[in-house]
């Protein structure tokens, strides 16, 4: 090595050497403290500056028991922020346990803990400091108390739950919790039947609500801070003794939902939210700003689609997801449903708009053909600029198999002179299967 050389690095390590601690433990943060403490040779002064380091992560191929130990022996700082731990190799439970001790005794906030069938203790569920909790591989346990008072985000991926309601003994141990996620979770039981099930949710602090149902009842009891929600109903079977029932349910839910921001809707909601427009069931009132719909255009989606547009008074963003049509067929909705309660089925479907969207059967052949899609795409944008007044963008998301010709947006330009009012619109068609986004100003 050159004198230069050596002396430029001298002068960079006396540069590192000069930063404040706070600035070396932010660097450390970004790396596995086995790696930070082996860097503690390239300066006298960094020997002892990671022992003090608020951030430590433990992971990785050169991490077993006897280095995470040996390393916390040295360790001296009275406040730890953060604490990963994940995959060491020869470990014991006795080992993890002691680790995650000292790490609760130093007022940890943000802990996460990665091990192949780890079965958390008692201890575990008791903190009064953990804001942010991550736990992979593990068994939950049933825990006699829950005390996590100031938790706002728990993430558990790939766990799996003993027999018993170990998450509704969580989440009443944590009243400040506004992010769950429940990632690819075993043996996660509600013990319900459609006879005797009461599913209630209860989340005063919870932001963000991404729920599935089915035919068991649910009911939102306090969800007030929610400020985005996103609803589907799963019913692929048996609609019918349930139909009545489902579209009650699903309003009911909504109008615990009237102040949330941006809401999402799956293809099925939205027949059943079809279903009970027809049938002349009150919606509330909404004041979301962003509103997504995932749907194939159908003919048994548009009812509920525009209810939800008059409803919504301070729309600013509609996005619609094509999709597959939804799980209940038109044989379902008209021959089963609407025919045995004697409703007639030309006076449901009378709307003008309806004669311009097809029924789940013959979306599949009206897909296959440009010409078709962009008059029904067409069709679907004006609805749209009829059903709402504050609009101000839409964005379209739908499949194709080649790309379609310049000739597919013009036909969307042209608005019918006779639109209840003046709308500024700016479109977005963003077919997925190749790199064409469109934006136009429709006035």
């Amino acid at each position: 090595m050159l004198k230069g050389e050596t002396s430029s690095i001298e002068e960079s390590g006396d540069f590192i050497s000069s930063m404040p601690d706070e600035i070396l433990h932010h660097i450390f943060s970004f790396i596995p403290t086995i790696l930070a403490v082996q860097t503690s040779i390239l300066s006298r002064r960094w020997r002892h500056v990671w022992c003090e380091t608020p951030c430590l992560s433990f992971h990785g191929v050169e991490t077993t028991a006897r280095v995470i130990t040996q390393t916390l022996k040295s360790y001296r700082a009275l406040k730890i922020t953060s604490f990963r731990l994940a995959n060491a190799y020869y470990v014991t439970s006795g080992e993890i346990n002691s680790w995650i001790k000292l790490a609760m005794s130093r007022s940890v906030n943000k802990l996460s803990v990665s091990f192949l069938n780890y079965r958390c203790p008692d201890f575990f569920f008791l903190s009064a400091y953990l804001e942010q909790l991550s736990v992979s591989l593990a068994l939950i346990v049933i825990c006699t108390k829950v005390s996590w008072i100031s938790l706002r985000k728990l993430t558990l991926h790939s766990c799996s739950f003993s027999y018993g309601e170990p998450i509704a003994n969580i989440l009443s141990g944590c009243p400040t919790l506004e992010t769950l996620e429940l990632i690819y979770c075993r043996r996660f039981e509600i013990k319900s039947s459609f006879q005797s099930s009461y599913v209630k949710i209860i989340g005063p602090q919870i932001h963000y609500l991404k729920l599935t149902i089915s035919k068991e009842l649910c009911t939102l009891v306090d969800v007030s801070s929610v400020t985005e929600a996103s609803l589907e109903i799963s019913i692929h079977k048996k609609f019918l003794p349930v139909a009545d029932f489902v579209q009650i349910m699903v309003l009911k839910m909504l109008e615990q939902l009237q102040n949330v921001e941006r809401l999402t809707f799956g293809s099925t909601l939205l027949q059943i939210l079809s279903l009970a427009e027809v049938r002349g069931i009150l919606f509330p009132t909404f004041n979301v700003q962003t509103l997504i719909v995932e749907t194939m255009f159908v003919r048994s989606a548009i009812p509920g689609i525009t209810r939800l547009l008059q409803n919504s008074p301070v729309l600013k963003k509609l996005i619609a997801k094509a999709t597959c049509s939804g799980s209940i067929d038109d044989y379902g909705l008209d021959g089963h449903y609407l025919s045995l309660r004697g409703l007639n089925l030309d006076q449901c479907w009378r709307s003008e708009y309806m004669q311009n969207f097809p029924t789940s059967v013959g979306i599949g052949s009206m897909v296959r053909c440009e010409n078709a899609v962009s008059k029904l795409l067409a069709s679907f944008l004006e609805l749209v600029l009829k059903n709402s007044k504050t609009l101000e963008m839409m964005v379209v998301q739908f499949r194709t198999t080649r790309p379609l010709a310049l000739e597919f947006f013009s036909q969307l330009l042209p608005m019918p002179p006779t639109l209840p009012h003046n709308n500024n619109v700016s479109l977005v068609l963003n077919p997925s299967n190749y790199s064409l986004t469109a934006s136009v100003s429709l006035s």
